[in-house]
């Protein structure tokens, strides 16, 4: 984590309105989570915003699929120094290793729980 007394600011694109909620309530006490629906919301606030890590849903619906998203977020000279994680109800081994080689530094697969989203976030983070 930050090593400063504020939270670390984390973006989550996900197009599922419970699965944000649920996130950002997850993280409440360890992060400030800022949610996006889509990919294109998500690049409006990273051009605002300088995210310490950016948790990303593989499957967004409309527009970019997160995979996509995490590749052209690696592309950006900020970015690439900032933990990409992808979320996702892919849980085979071969997903894991497609999502980590397509611009996804971590990966957490769905279903999840609160300590074990945390211990990733903080392990993100502190590599970073």
């Amino acid at each position: 984590m930050e090593k400063n007394n504020s939270l670390p600011k984390i973006l989550y694109v996900e197009d599922d309105d419970i699965s944000r909620e649920v996130v950002s309530r997850f993280l409440s006490d360890c992060c400030e989570v800022d949610t996006a629906e889509n990919s294109e919301e998500a690049f409006v606030k990273i051009r605002e915003v300088h995210y310490s890590a950016v948790l990303v849903d593989m499957n967004l619906g409309r527009g970019l699929t997160g995979l996509e998203f995490c590749k052209k977020l690696s592309e950006d000279p900020y970015y690439k120094n900032v933990p990409r994680i992808a979320v996702t109800a892919y849980a085979m081994r071969e997903d894991e290793k497609t999502i980590r080689s397509g611009g996804c530094t971590h990966y957490i697969a769905k279903p999840f729980d609160r300590k074990s989203l945390i211990k990733l976030i903080t392990s993100a983070l502190d590599e970073f």
